[in-house]
């Protein structure tokens, strides 16, 4: 089994509503086939545990990995072709990033302006 990349990317927005659904796809067809309003109310620990154990095999793996995997680094053209395609497919849009992951500026209350 290969060693899962470790870095600082967002793996996983349980905000973003695609990711919320494939992680409750994954786990009605690994653990238990339960309501979505069931699902929602798993403690984190729980779904945290299960996430970290998400085998290779399984479609949010991929999604997982082209989000964290360092395209840089990988020596075949066509390969990083592909990985950067699914890095922009699977990309968690915007407005479901914290603001330090957007770019933006943090407001500076005691000079009120950016910083």
């Amino acid at each position: 089994m290969k060693k899962r990349p470790q870095n600082s990317d967002i793996v996983i927005c349980l905000a973003y509503p695609k990711d919320l659904e494939n992680l409750y796809a994954f786990y009605c067809a690994r653990y238990e086939n339960i309501k979505f309003k069931e699902f929602l109310k798993l403690p984190m620990t729980d779904l945290l545990m299960k996430i970290s154990s998400i085998p290779e095999t399984e479609p949010l793996y991929k999604i997982i990995q082209s989000r964290t995997m360092k395209i840089d680094e990988i020596k075949d053209k066509n390969e990083r072709k592909y990985w950067r395609r699914m890095k922009q497919v699977n990309k968690i849009p915007e407005e479901y990033l914290p603001i330090r992951k957007r770019g933006e500026k943090k407001f500076d209350y005691k000079g009120l302006g950016r910083v």
